[in-house]
């Protein structure tokens, strides 16, 4: 099968790093190749083959790609893996019939059949789960990090019947390859309670800001959120959405201040703000920012991936400012009702046009063209790009 496989190459990770530095990534000699390889082998009978059709391109992927992750997430990868974690594909179902379905790409004790589970996974919270290096396969925190599963980015992998989300007739491919990126959003905006009665801002109009500016909407119709977008298509995304006010980066200093009437101490610092912000972003810049236009007292909350980074936490100190993040999904508590992050998620996505998001599909040969569009988004007006196995004979070598 073919698969794009990301290798331990020191030379190639640093070299890497240093052309992106200088000037725009170089994935031609990056660690990431294009393969032919051997599918990988069933762990047990609670694994089934899986079939991705369309396979996104996310933030942390682009993040491992050109070397900025952070050195943090080393113990908890297995080399080589192949990439990939947002999917839509098909498995073979019980009663013979190929069934559609997203991937759920956690790796977690119930996945690896460790015994007995750690107390989050136990307890329905299993993106905290510690025990991501034993069980049945290699460490990994997730499917596409992993050298024992295979991953999206190729035309098969192996997942276990846990992972394994039906999605029904009314979501398309197109919607359901974002699925899990809005269920990543739908846990973020979960995470600030089910009583909003203040304004929350949102850094950043990406794919994971605009999920969380809809995930916000969908659980909090009647709030008001303020969202920064950088270009136009942005903008018209972050309305459609369910953005109530936009803001460039400058303008949500003077909005933090307008929504309270407060003074102005600096040009970027207001003597009140925004009750709750979302960083989807996750650079020095933005967290900086989100502290600075954060109100006394107020929430932040970190969605984006983070790189290394050096920021001042003064106002986190000064303004008493309680600042977390929010990892993957889990379970969550709507109203009472116990319900798991992905079934939300598929609920609130009947009603969201989540593939008007969908910008671009490439075939996996031309995987230099499609991480460069996902690299250059925002200048090219895009924003989710993927990787279309439909586009390949797959049938011919799947596996028996």
């Amino acid at each position: 099968m073919k698969a794009l496989v990301y290798e331990r190459n020191i030379a190639r990770f640093a070299a890497t790093k240093l052309l992106g530095l200088a000037a725009r990534p170089k994935i031609s000699i990056s660690p990431l190749r294009l393969v032919d390889m051997d599918p990988p082998q069933l762990p047990s009978s609670d694994w089934v083959r899986f079939y991705p059709k369309l396979s996104g391109i996310c933030g942390s992927d682009l993040a491992t790609i050109t070397s900025n992750s952070s050195r943090y997430l080393e113990d908890f990868v297995s080399f080589p893996f192949v990439m990939g974690h947002e999917m839509v594909g098909e498995y073979l179902g019980q009663d013979g019939l190929m069934k559609r379905a997203v991937l759920i790409p956690s790796l977690t004790c119930e996945v690896r059949g460790t015994t007995p589970m750690c107390r989050f996974c136990e307890s329905g919270q299993p993106q905290r789960c510690q025990l991501l290096h034993v069980g049945s396969i290699r460490p990994g925190l997730q499917t596409g990090f992993c050298e024992g599963t295979s991953g999206g980015w190729s035309q098969e992998l192996i997942a276990h019947h846990s992972q394994i989300f039906d999605i029904p007739d009314t979501l398309s491919d197109e919607d359901a390859v974002l699925l899990e990126p809005f269920a990543c959003a739908v846990h973020a905006a979960m995470s600030i309670g089910s009583n909003l009665n203040t304004q929350v801002a949102v850094i950043g109009s990406g794919t994971l800001g605009l999920l969380t500016i809809a995930a916000l909407r969908a659980l909090h119709p009647n709030a008001e959120i303020f969202a920064t977008a950088k270009y136009e298509h942005q903008k018209n995304l972050a309305m459609l959405f369910g953005a109530t006010t936009l803001a460039s980066g400058g303008d949500l200093y003077r909005q933090a201040r307008t929504i309270r009437g407060a003074q102005m101490l600096a040009a970027d610092k207001p003597a009140d703000g925004f009750g709750i912000v979302f960083d989807a972003v996750g650079s020095p810049a933005t967290i900086g920012q989100a502290l600075r236009v954060a109100a006394p007292g107020a929430d932040v909350i970190l969605i984006g991936m983070p790189k290394d980074s050096r920021i001042d936490l003064t106002p986190l100190w000064m303004k008493e400012i309680s600042i977390k993040g929010t990892y993957a999904y889990g379970t969550e508590n709507l109203e009472g009702e116990r319900i798991t992050t992905f079934e939300l998620a598929a609920r609130l996505a009947q009603n969201i046009p989540l593939s008007k998001l969908l910008s671009a599909t490439y075939r996996l040969d031309d995987y230099e063209m499609a991480i460069d569009h996902a690299l250059n988004s925002g200048k090219r007006g895009a924003v989710k790009i993927a990787f279309d196995m439909r586009k390949i004979h797959m049938r011919e070598s799947w596996s028996q």
